[in-house]
C-alpha cells in the first residue's frame, strides 16, 4: 500500500483574519482537475526509511517542492490527522513561499484562501456540510479556464484532501 502524506499550509494557525491564509493548489491535470487541493503525495525510496525521524517531512518537502515547481519549500510539519489506507495529513506554518502563483504543471495555480473569509462563511452557515463547503471553496479559488466536469467535481467531493481541508477549516476558522 503506498504511503501518502499531505500538508495544510497555514500562514498563522493561531490567527483568523483576512491577512491569514491557507495555501492550496488548483489542479491543472489529473484527479479532481480544476479543484483546490492540498500539496503532497506518495512516498518515494529517496525519502528515507518509513520509520525514519524525518520521513513525513521528507515526503511532504519533496512532493510540495516538485508540485509547486520549486515555489514552496516546507521546513517543518506537525501531524494533524490520519485517514485509512496510510494517508496522513500534517500542518505547517514554517514554509518558504516565493510568491509566484501561476504554475502550469500538475497544479495551474497556488491559491491563497483567506481564513477571514472562511470564518465568515462558517459563521453564516454553521451547519455547512462538506459538499456545501466544497462549492464555496471552489468558488473562492476558481479559474475560468479550468472548468471541472461533473465527474471531476465528484472525485473532489470524495477526496481525502477535501475531507482534511473541511475538518481543519471548520475547527480552526471559528
Amino acid at each position: 500500500m503506498p504511503i501518502k502524506k499531505y500538508v495544510i499550509l497555514d500562514s498563522n494557525p493561531a490567527a483568523v483574519g483576512n491577512n491569514d491564509f491557507i495555501l492550496l493548489g488548483l489542479k491543472n491535470t489529473g484527479f479532481a482537475r480544476g479543484c483546490p487541493m492540498l500539496f503532497g503525495g506518495t512516498a518515494d525510496a529517496k525519502d528515507g526509511p518509513v520509520d525514519g525521524k524525518n520521513f513525513a517531512l521528507n515526503v511532504i518537502k519533496r512532493e510540495t517542492w516538485e508540485e509547486t515547481l520549486q515555489n514552496i519549500e516546507v521546513q517543518q510539519v506537525v501531524r494533524y490527522q490520519v485517514y485509512p489506507n496510510d494517508i496522513s495529513f500534517y500542518t505547517s506554518k514554517d514554509f518558504i513561499f516565493t510568491g509566484k502563483v501561476a504554475l502550469g504543471g500538475e497544479f495551474a495555480w497556488i491559491r491563497k484562501v483567506s481564513k477571514g473569509k472562511l470564518k465568515a462563511y462558517f459563521k453564516s452557515k454553521p451547519s455547512a456540510t462538506k459538499a456545501m463547503f466544497a462549492q464555496e471553496l471552489y468558488a473562492m479559488t476558481l479559474d475560468p479556464d479550468i472548468d471541472p466536469t461533473d465527474g471531476e467535481f465528484e472525485q473532489y467531493l470524495g477526496s481525502d484532501s477535501l475531507s482534511a481541508i473541511y475538518s481543519y477549516c471548520k475547527e480552526t476558522c471559528k
